[in-house]
């Protein structure tokens, strides 16, 4: 899948990926986190995600990547707010005083000029992805932890036949095996979803189940 196609996404408005009000499971599981009063987190492929705004918040310092400068101006026209604007290599850089959202190809996020990140939040990022790209989207994710750096993953598996994504299918299974020379993988939340909720995919396919989790990856010991 191009980079164009998320782009052309953005500029025709057709973002029904994103959810207004941020995520619910962040209330929910933030204890789960366990993260330092003071923490840096990374969401990447972000968008305009109300969740940057959350973890702000909460005492992060926030660090969103997305490849449409649309995305970044109206997190924070939304949010009544004039970013700064920077550039480096290919990247244009949005930022306030917590939030700073990067916009270009993840794949080139340049990782010394990253923090060490406390958490990497994966809202439906890997998902947004085909198989073929999954594997180069996890190694970018693992060079960019550190020795504590924990994952929160959040996912859909449905029958892959039955309707082509985005949002893809990625089973836990895939995930185990993406993920599990690195990090342990603990299950927060499994929701089997009502397909007749979900008219725009059912037009699309979808039939048998579809099946929402929430995922909490944290390193098994401290050799990076």
């Amino acid at each position: 899948m191009e980079l164009s196609y998320w782009q052309s996404r953005w500029r025709k408005g057709n973002i029904g990926f994103h959810m207004k009000n941020g995520y619910t499971g962040l209330d929910e599981h933030w204890q789960s986190l366990q993260l330092p009063e003071s923490f840096t987190v990374l969401a990447p492929l972000c968008g305009k995600s109300e969740d940057l705004r959350w973890f702000a918040e909460k005492g992060g310092t926030v660090t969103g990547v997305d490849i449409s400068e649309i995305a970044a101006q109206q997190f924070f026209s939304t949010h009544k707010q004039t970013p700064k604007l920077n550039s480096f290599a290919n990247f244009a850089i949005y930022s306030s005083d917590y939030i700073e959202i990067w916009c270009g190809d993840f794949l080139k996020l340049p990782e010394h000029k990253m923090p060490v990140f406390d958490l990497i939040y994966d809202k439906a990022a890997l998902v947004a992805l085909p198989q073929k790209m999954r594997q180069k989207y996890v190694e970018k994710v693992i060079s960019l932890t550190g020795r504590h750096t924990k994952i929160m993953l959040h996912g859909f598996s449905y029958n892959q036949n039955e309707m082509n994504g985005p949002p893809f299918s990625v089973s836990q299974a895939e995930v185990e095996t993406l993920y599990g020379g690195d990090f342990s993988i603990e299950v927060l939340e499994i929701n089997p979803l009502d397909t007749e909720k979900y008219q725009k995919f059912k037009k699309r396919g979808l039939g048998s189940h579809f099946i929402e989790y929430l995922l909490l990856l944290s390193k098994k010991d401290d050799r990076k």
